[in-house]
């Protein structure tokens, strides 16, 4: 579960960012944050995996309490949420597999078994045949891909997806939003921001709008403020 209670962020003393944002996602659920450029949406996914801390509030993220973790319980937070970065994070000198690899040899996994890792993860997200290829031979498609394959590789309970469609045409985006359901199905909390209002238009899932430091939620054409 993820839980933000009465978050507020601000960056020096005149931005204001959040402003007291409460809400929770469920274990095992699929849940989509929507809003404009600017709105907030990497600001709190960056809090979510502690590459920010709150002005005020507390988020917790199943029994850990985010925002107090100690420096050297960071790191399992990560494991823990697997995050897909908007700009992707691609290192454009290294193949697909290495870009995978690399998390996993970081962390202190033996090559034979980062490698074995590396190249079940990305069979799953349908790159079995680009291996050796470098990002830059790739389609858009198929960077997002090894961008949440490279999430998976530690079996993280939670995917964090940050507009993995902003840039994709139509048919891509819904064949990449098809990979994180099929993801969701197995037993992983996907929590995703997205501006495709063609995605949103057509999902029953949980939707948040975030405007103007506040969280509206919007369920079957009602929209509930949160407190703020």
């Amino acid at each position: 579960m993820i839980q933000f209670r009465d978050v507020s962020k601000k960056f020096g003393d005149e931005i204001s960012i959040l402003d007291k944002v409460s809400f929770s996602i469920d274990k095992g659920s699929f849940a989509f944050l929507i809003g404009n450029t600017g709105s907030g949406k990497t600001t709190i996914f960056r809090l979510i995996i502690r590459d920010l801390f709150p002005t005020e509030g507390n988020i917790v993220i199943d029994d850990l309490d985010v925002t107090n973790l100690p420096k050297n319980k960071v790191p399992h937070l990560r494991r823990k949420v697997g995050t897909v970065f908007q700009d992707l994070k691609l290192l454009m000198d290294r193949t697909v597999i290495e870009n995978v690899i690399l998390p996993l040899e970081l962390s202190g996994f033996r090559e034979k078994e980062a490698k074995d890792k590396a190249v079940e993860v990305l069979i799953n997200v349908g790159l079995e045949g680009k291996l050796d290829k470098f990002p830059l031979q790739l389609s858009g498609g198929e960077r997002q891909r090894v961008a949440i394959a490279r999430a998976l590789v530690f079996n993280p309970e939670i995917i964090l997806a940050d507009e993995p469609t902003g840039n994709l045409d139509l048919q891509t985006s819904f064949q990449i939003l098809d990979l994180l359901e099929s993801i969701n199905k197995k037993g992983t909390t996907v929590f995703m921001a997205t501006h495709n209002e063609r995605i949103i238009e057509k999902t029953d899932k949980k939707v948040m709008l975030i405007e103007k430091g506040s969280i509206v939620e919007k369920n079957n054409k009602k929209e509930v403020k949160h407190a703020s």
